[in-house]
Order: C-alpha cells, then sequence, then structure tokens
C-alpha cells in the first residue's frame, strides 16, 4: 500500500537573538545582534500508510509539535522532503487544505464567543459541505460525544472537555483523510478523555481516517496506537509496535522500609545499579518507599538481600509498563 504520508530526512532548525546581561547586552543587541541556532529536528525518515493510527511521543522540545506543523503546512522544513496525499504540505493548496487537519489541545480553534452551532456553520461555508451532509454529520457527531444539548451554547462557557470535544467536531465536519492530533485529551477528566479515545478509534476504523497523534498521556498511546514514533531531542529513536518496547522479563519492585535509606544505600545493599531505583513518596507508616526496576530471574536474589540486611514494611512486584520503558529512553545519554 503506498505511503500517505512520506517524510524523507527532514530537518528543521529555528534562528533566535542572542542577548547577554546588562546595558551591554542590549547595547550589543541592537548594534550588532548575535545569533543562535537551535535544530528541532534531525534527519528524521518515516512513512504512514492509509488508514494507520500512529502515535508521536517524546519529552517536552523532542520535536513532535514542529513535526506536526511541518506535515500540517504550517511551517516548511529547513531540508529533506515531507509529503501528504502526494502533496507538500507548504504549498498549502485548497484541495490539501480540504483533506487534512489539525488540532492542538492547548489552542482553541474555534469562536469563542459564538454558540458552537454557529461556529460550525461558518465552517459549513468555508468547506463548502453540502447542507444535508452538514447537518447529518454534526448530529451524529454531536451524538456520538454527547454534545448534542450544548450546541446552542457559547464555547467560552463549555468545561474543557465539551469544548474539546466542539473542537473536534469541527475539525473533522469536512470528513479528512488525515488528521493530526497533538495532545487532545490534555487537562481532561478521566471521562472526558475515554469517551474521546473510543470516538478516535471508531472514527478511524469506520471512515479510514490516517490519524497521528501526540501525547504525554500513555493510555491514549497503548489504547489507540498500533505503532508508535519516538522522538528524542529531535531525532527519532523507534519505530514500531509499543508492546515491543516492553520486555517481558522485566519487573518493577516496590518495596517500603521503616529506617532512613537512600538510592545509594539500597544501590550497595542489593547490587542493583543505582539508575534502576527510583525513591517514591512514602506515607507515615512507610516513609522510605522506592521502585527498583530488575529481572524476573534476579527478583529472589534480591529479595533475599533485602530481607537480610533491612527491615522489610511494604513490598509489591509487576511487569513493567509503557511509561516506565519510556521514561527510562528520555533519561538515557546518547
Amino acid at each position: 500500500m503506498a505511503a500517505i504520508i512520506d517524510v524523507r530526512n527532514v530537518r528543521r532548525t529555528f534562528k533566535s537573538v542572542k542577548k547577554n546581561e546588562g546595558i551591554g547586552g542590549l547595547v550589543q543587541l541592537l548594534l550588532k545582534p548575535e545569533y543562535k541556532t537551535h535544530e528541532a529536528l534531525k534527519g528524521v525518515t518515516f512513512s504512514i500508510e492509509q488508514g494507520s493510527f500512529v502515535g508521536l511521543i517524546g519529552a517536552n522540545g523532542a520535536g513532535k509539535t514542529t513535526l506536526l506543523k511541518i506535515l500540517a503546512g504550517l511551517i516548511p522544513p529547513s531540508e529533506g522532503e515531507a509529503t501528504v496525499l502526494g502533496c507538500l504540505p507548504f504549498d498549502r493548496s485548497f484541495e490539501f487544505r480540504k483533506q487534512i487537519s489539525l488540532v492542538m489541545g492547548q489552542k482553541a480553534q474555534l469562536w469563542w464567543d459564538l454558540p458552537a452551532r454557529d461556529a460550525f456553520d461558518l465552517l459549513q461555508a468555508i468547506y463548502d459541505i453540502p447542507k444535508d451532509i452538514y447537518r447529518a454529520r454534526v448530529k451524529a457527531l454531536s451524538e456520538m460525544l454527547d454534545v448534542d444539548r450544548m450546541l446552542q451554547t457559547q464555547i467560552r462557557r463549555l468545561s474543557l472537555g465539551e469544548r474539546m470535544k466542539m473542537e473536534l467536531i469541527g475539525a473533522i465536519l469536512h470528513w479528512p483523510k488525515v488528521i493530526f492530533l497533538d495532545e487532545p485529551t490534555i487537562g481532561l477528566d478521566v471521562v472526558a478523555a475515554a469517551s474521546l479515545r473510543n470516538f478516535l478509534k471508531d472514527f478511524n476504523r469506520k471512515e479510514g481516517a490516517t490519524i497521528l497523534l501526540t501525547s504525554h498521556n500513555m493510555d491514549d498511546i497503548e489504547q489507540l496506537c498500533p505503532r508508535v514514533l519516538i522522538l528524542k531531542e529531535g531525532e527519532l529513536v523507534f519505530d514500531g509496535n509499543p508492546q515491543g518496547l516492553v520486555q517481558n522479563d522485566e519487573r518493577n519492585m516496590k518495596v517500603s522500609f521503616r529506617e532512613p535509606m537512600g538510592v545509594e544505600d539500597l544501590a550497595r545493599l542489593t547490587g542493583v545499579e543505582s539508575k534502576d531505583i527510583h525513591a517514591l513518596e512514602g506515607d507515615e507508616h512507610a516513609p522510605n518507599t522506592f521502585k527498583i526496576a530488575l529481572k524476573k530471574q534476579n527478583m529472589a536474589l534480591t529479595l533475599g538481600r533485602l530481607f537480610e540486611k533491612c527491615e522489610v514494611c511494604d513490598i509489591g512486584v509487576e511487569r513493567e509498563g509503557l511509561e516506565d520503558v519510556i521514561g527510562r529512553l528520555f533519561q538515557k545519554t546518547k
């Protein structure tokens, strides 16, 4: 199947003025400004087939939003080439814009002073959607997201979850073939986030829309995305099934002590490297609580050392989760 999104060796740099402290720095800024360059993307290459649901994750500043903006045509790449639906996004052709959508969870795109219905009417005119099709879509989408009774309410008077649902309806009224979602569940409560995820899953399955999603919420990634792209400092460091990151023999041991204990102390007692031990927030009964990442085959030896040398007041073991693996990946140095 041909790729609907194709990214080849894409780089993006930003230039900013460097300002030194004090009056001298201000004078230099006016007379002879110095510039510094930041490389947001460093030779990123991947392709996505039609109908895919792909997660794009990375720490803050990894280049996720920059990549989405390039693919949506808001900014051009500094080097390399990105095509979406066979088009160069930054050409911003009308045919291209009619087939894509960008939803940014931290930025409102609808008109806050208008009721949602009026905002949708404007979008219907912009995209020239036939009236009967437009009415059917608004009815179906608002009922699916349980906001049909709020269509006459000003956007600014809605809750965050309700506004996000209205933003999503507005973004897909023209039935785009490609949807870019930047943190769509940010700030939502558990119920609203689950409702949004279910809607996106159904829309992807029924309509065959290609969706590229960024999120810091691992529930979004695990429940929606059979494939993830992981960016680290502008470089693509992983492309595949997220479960491929989780090793079946990895375990997290949560252990609590009554006596004072530090990470280095625990590393010496157990023989586990300090980078695999993390202090957690304890309580009055177990103030010193830690999470230890270790191999399944090393559990018995580690437990034996703990019980021999420490007063353990609580212990628990669980399989390592995707969030733990990705967190460790972000922390590693090159």
